[in-house]
């Protein structure tokens, strides 16, 4: 192939090429080995067992944990709801819960790039995937990996904010964001009430309020609240207030008091943020960028640049003006919101993300516009060298975490020996075990129990060895070695099922 041809079919194919790429490592990165990593304490194995039973009890509007209604994960039940389609997908299995997750954040992921394809080009469409796939923490850490609300909620926020990006040339999107404000809600409850400032202040800001009419208004208000007042008439005919009640005054009021006298900090995200390489890389990124379009404007200020109609279409300056505002707006609100409540999970702001992506995105989409000549092509391929490859290696990094996922071996005994012993699905089930972080040696943890729930249909029971020996009905007991060996004489009558780094016993056909 000439020098030509290779060059031709470069242009041609090379975009696409990279799309696919960039697309297949997010999608490695979001499913690989998915069922592997140890269910997390909180809010994933909460939010597992609450779709478990769900599923189980044909009641798909009561979360229960231990089939007792729950009133500690005080979440509606949309994020139930997805975990549920992954099981009726593939099975009852960690893989089917993680599944909506991951393909929340994948979803998530293109939707971004395509959005910015759409608006600033080819640039910024590839420049996103790069600097999306930087976050580790938003793979890892409590979104896409996880069977919790937050990949869910980030993709519904970033669906509300693009549509309301939009919103300026097709004002009718903003029933878009209502609905999404409304899933938001159903899916991470009083979190997504962030949206509310976001959309007003760039309402006002854009000039939008005065353009809609009455009519107008109330289909945006049904939008955004109908599908909330729905589930909450549904939800109140089975405990009456009991959930709804609770979900203002124990998930906002008792947080937000309990956070301010453990953190009397406002710059936690501050912190958080400019501890966090990708964030500082993406900075770096987005300066490099402003440095040479200052350059270009000083060195070329009397030269016209050529655009072809499709780039003056992209770059309208009414677009990129509502862009700096709701970019603007998408990131200091949640920001100045939760740092002012005094909160301290650091997963609550993962949602602007998307934001910074965006961003530096357009600052490189605006740099490659101006890059006419050869001479300034090659100023701004000099110039981006170093960010360049920061950002490479950090996706690297991305990659490569997939090989150190944490392990553990209790849930894999677990599921392991219910592999093993079908016949046993079902029974009440006991454990006693010197690892636990949060409770007592003979209580179950909230992951343990969703393993034993997922594995066997288990009847998880508190009370440890003492409550397994008290038994008179079939049951199965895991210990570890240290309380095996402790209550070796009492223990030693019944049956050893299964024995690797926990003992499984059951008074079993005895």
């Amino acid at each position: 192939m000439s020098c030509e041809k290779g060059i031709a079919y470069a242009r041609k194919y090379g975009f696409l090429l990279l799309c696919i790429l960039l697309t297949a490592l997010c999608a490695y990165v979001c499913f690989a080995r998915l069922d592997y990593g140890k269910i997390q304490n909180w809010d994933e194995a909460r939010h597992g067992v609450n779709a478990y039973e769900m599923m189980r009890s044909h009641n798909y509007i009561v979360n229960t944990y231990n089939y007792q209604n729950d009133y500690f994960n005080l979440k509606p039940p949309l994020s139930y709801w997805g975990i549920m389609l992954g099981f009726k997908l593939f099975g009852v299995n960690v893989f089917g819960m993680r599944f909506y997750a991951a393909l929340s954040m994948l979803l998530t992921f293109m939707l971004v790039a395509f959005w910015l394809y759409r608006r600033a080009g080819k640039a910024a469409c590839l420049t996103s995937m790069f600097l999306f796939l930087m976050f580790h923490d938003i793979f890892y850490w409590h979104a896409a990996r996880n069977a919790d609300a937050d990949a869910l909620y980030i993709l519904l926020f970033t669906i509300g904010c693009l549509n309301l990006l939009d919103s300026v040339y097709k004002p009718d999107k903003l029933y878009i964001c209502g609905l999404m404000f409304s899933l938001c809600f159903l899916a991470k409850s009083w979190h997504a009430c962030v949206l509310l400032p976001i959309g007003g202040i760039f309402m006002l800001g854009s000039g939008l309020w005065k353009k809609w009419k009455l009519r107008q208004y109330i289909l945006f208000i049904l939008s955004a609240f109908g599908p909330i007042f729905l589930w909450a008439i549904v939800r109140y005919q089975y405990d009456g207030m009991a959930f709804l009640g609770q979900m203002f005054g124990v998930d906002v009021t008792d947080r937000i008091a309990w956070s301010a006298s453990s953190n009397t900090d406002y710059s936690f995200f501050i912190k958080y943020l400019f501890s966090n390489t990708a964030f500082l890389i993406m900075l770096a990124v987005a300066m490099v960028c402003l440095l040479f379009l200052l350059f270009m404007h000083f060195t070329t200020k009397n030269e016209r640049i050529a655009e072809s109609g499709d780039e003056k279409k992209r770059l309208h300056a009414g677009l990129m003006n509502q862009t700096v505002l709701g970019l603007a707006l998408w990131v200091f609100v949640p920001l100045l919101i939760f740092s002012f409540s005094h909160t301290y999970y650091y997963w609550y702001i993962f949602p602007i993300y998307p934001a910074f992506c965006i961003a530096a995105s357009l600052f490189v989409a605006q740099c490659v516009r101006l890059c006419r000549s050869r001479r300034s092509q090659a100023v701004f391929a000099g110039v981006m060298v170093i960010p360049f490859l920061m950002v490479l290696r950090s996706d690297r990094i991305t990659v490569r975490q997939i090989d150190n996922l944490e392990f553990s071996g209790f849930q894999q005994d677990v599921q392991t020996a219910m592999e093993q012993y079908p016949q046993f699905h079902g029974l009440a089930f006991y454990v006693q075990k010197n690892d636990n972080e949060y409770k007592e040696s003979y209580c179950w943890e909230q992951a343990e129990l969703l393993m034993a729930e997922l594995s066997g249909d288990l009847k998880c029971e508190d009370g440890g060895i003492e409550a397994f020996l008290a038994s008179a009905d079939e049951a199965l007991l895991m210990v570890d070695p240290y309380f095996y060996e402790l209550n070796e004489g009492e223990l030693g009558e019944y049956l050893v099922l299964y024995r690797n780094e926990y003992i499984l016993l059951g008074n079993v056909g005895q």
